[in-house]
């Protein structure tokens, strides 16, 4: 017996409520044993079998390598379909104390949900097998519809394939669905995406909401076809038959299923299953002179991956204050500053955001922008807007995105004393609730502070070698840029710029990191003082290299 498997029997021996019914011996990979586990509460001591794995006392991939499993324990909270209870364990790289640690979280499970039976207050979701259907794996995003579905309701589902790409070592196809039909092939609902999203090719599927979960026990989803055979309306088998019927030329092709089923009052989520046309598990026989469509036994189900891509799912793990992301926003500039600053605001929360920026992306704005290789030379705000789709399937540009580029910047200059022009361009601008100037433009500084607009104005600029920001908030924006700038408040080198070869404007130097700290900070700022519902100030970020990399924000 190896010294591993010695110190596994020692300590387990040693450890109280614990009693070891067979000794851990070395498989072939594992360490297996069976133990007994008292805990108060318990009329008799519960047995499990233990498998450890050869990466203990460390995870692999996130996964704990000591398995605690009993078949007969299968209809509580929190076990595996392998009869494995879920547990999670502190971390040692020592093993006795390890297995000290996951004996305490085995006693922990056994209060909670065997003796207490307690339910967790979020919702779990089925267990889904994930196996390849023809070493092909497929995902589908849907999101949250207003339209309340019936129980046995079902039709047709109009869904488009965004990717195939790669799931581990195996290919795997991702989709999105795209509006509900019913039988007759009329539209219930559609899907809320961006318009990007809407424009792909459509395919068609199959859906039958059931409300109730396919589960055994309320965690384990169905895995044979037969489970489903008090479940699945006679309508809806005759419907499938039907469409296997008239699909006949497309034999061998894969047809989705999705089933639907509340997890709450008022939320539904949606299961996919893989059917392939030619060999729908279904068949006829007739039963007091009339056909009906009974289900095949021994046919094993092939389940997809679905994902609830709703918003409040998509932006669950952080967003920022709603006083930002429920805003129409328009950047004005999106060169380093402003791309950077658009993509955040996407990846947060934003969903509409217009742009101003009449300049074009070239290969050396790449490097400390959020742009493109690829893309080449085109409008930096095509390519923006392009790249802001790829982020979120909720973000709606507003205008298209081109706020009038080229003209604005005539027009809000060039008219400044026509009074009623003037009105027109404040009119235009309050129609949207922040209005971010990234331009570093001090002529547009100067004619947007003679505005009188109701929209929150901020100014973003940022000095040369990014050793501070500055960002204008109050009605004396002009001034206070102006007297930090050129009023040599700040350090700022003009003579140290990044001239390009040819005749071209000189321009500040500085690394995508080093715009990225600064711009990401604002932000902070920024959403911090509106969650905490106080005065948006005036603020300069100063950073300071001399002993390590030091930051600090200064209100005026």
């Amino acid at each position: 017996m190896s010294q591993r498997v010695n110190e596994i029997n020692t300590v387990i021996k040693s450890i109280p409520d614990v009693k070891i019914v067979k000794l851990f011996e070395q498989s072939k990979i594992d360490i297996e044993g069976c133990i007994t586990v008292f805990a108060d509460g318990l009329e008799q001591p519960l047995e499990f079998n233990v498998t450890i794995h050869p990466q203990y006392p460390f995870k692999s991939h996130e996964t704990e390598t000591i398995k605690f499993s009993n078949d007969d324990l299968i209809e509580y909270k929190h076990i595996m379909q392998n009869g494995a209870i879920c547990i999670h364990i502190a971390h040692t790289p020592v093993l006795s104390q390890k297995l000290i640690y996951d004996i305490e979280s085995v006693k922990a499970w056994i209060k909670k949900y065997y003796i207490n039976k307690d339910s967790d207050t979020h919702y779990e979701h089925l267990i889904v097998p994930q196996k390849a259907f023809k070493e092909n794996h497929f995902a589908y995003f849907f999101n949250e519809v207003d339209y309340t579905f019936h129980k046995n309701q079902f039709g047709f589902v109009d869904y488009s394939i965004m990717n195939n790409g790669v799931f581990h070592k195996e290919n795997i196809q991702s989709s999105i669905f795209q509006s509900f039909l019913d039988k007759d092939r009329k539209k219930i609902v559609d899907i809320d995406w961006n318009f990007q999203l809407k424009n792909l090719p459509q395919s068609t599927a199959l859906f039958v909401f059931l409300k109730d979960a396919p589960s055994k026990n309320q965690r384990w989803v169905f895995n044979d076809w037969k489970d489903f055979e008090t479940t699945l309306p006679q309508d809806f088998l005759k419907f499938l038959h039907n469409v296997e019927e008239r699909l006949a030329k497309e034999k061998g092709k894969t047809l989705p299923l999705f089933v639907g089923y509340n997890i709450s009052e008022t939320e539904i989520h949606w299961q996919a299953i893989i059917l392939e046309i030619g060999k729908f598990p279904i068949y006829g026989e007739k039963i007091d002179k009339q056909w009906l469509t009974k289900i095949e036994e021994d046919r094993f189900i092939h389940w997809a991956m679905t994902r609830n891509c709703s918003y409040k799912y998509f932006f669950g793990r952080g967003k920022l204050s709603e006083r930002i992301t429920e805003s129409k926003i328009l950047i004005i500039g999106v060169g380093a500053v402003g791309s950077i600053l658009a993509k955040t605001l996407i990846r947060c929360g934003c969903r509409r955001l217009g742009f101003i920026e009449f300049d074009v992306k070239e290969p050396e704005n790449v490097c400390r922008s959020e742009y493109s290789f690829f893309t080449g030379i085109t409008n930096k705000t095509n390519d923006l807007i392009n790249e802001l789709f790829l982020i979120s399937p909720f973000f709606e540009p507003i205008n298209g995105g081109y706020d009038y580029s080229e003209a604005f910047d005539f027009f809000i200059k060039s008219h400044l004393a026509d009074r009623d022009l003037k009105a027109e361009m404040e009119k235009h601008l309050e129609e949207y609730d922040i209005i971010i100037d990234c331009s570093a433009d001090n002529d547009l500084l100067y004619v947007l502070s003679q505005l009188q607009i109701k929209s929150t104005l901020l100014n973003i600029s940022i000095s040369n070698h990014a050793k501070h920001l500055v960002c204008a908030a109050e009605q004396n924006r002009y001034d206070f840029i102006i007297s930090q700038f050129a009023g040599n408040i700040l350090e700022f080198d003009v003579d140290d710029l990044h001239n390009p070869t040819g005749c071209w404007s000189p321009t500040f130097k500085a690394s995508y990191n080093d715009i990225n700290v600064l711009v990401q900070t604002a932000i902070k700022q920024i959403n911090l003082k509106f969650e905490q519902k106080k005065t948006l100030r005036n603020f300069v970020i100063d950073t300071d290299e001399t002993n390590g990399f030091n930051i600090n924000i200064k209100e005026f």
